[in-house]
């Protein structure tokens, strides 16, 4: 397994925890310059991977949303009426 795809795998809260990890090594100044890079890159990958996860979970709830108050959620921008 590639550490692209395990990211992918990670749950929300094990990236914000490799996140924070990774924050503190690159801030302690454990690892050398090539291993920073590394880990920038690393946690850039789990930026956008917490970001996309946010965002569906955003999807759902306004989808949830949506269905509760009875509107139709193949149309979104129109009220009821």
């Amino acid at each position: 397994m590639t550490a692209k795809n395990s990211q992918s795998e990670l749950s929300y809260e094990q990236s914000v925890e490799r996140l924070e990890e990774i924050v503190r090594r690159i801030e302690s100044s454990e690892a050398g310059l090539e291993e920073s890079i590394k880990l920038y890159e690393e946690g850039m990958a789990l930026g956008r991977r917490c970001k996309e996860i946010l965002t569906q979970a955003e999807q759902r709830v306004e989808q949830l949303s949506r269905e509760s108050a009875g509107l139709d959620p193949a149309r979104p921008n129109e009220d009821r009426g």
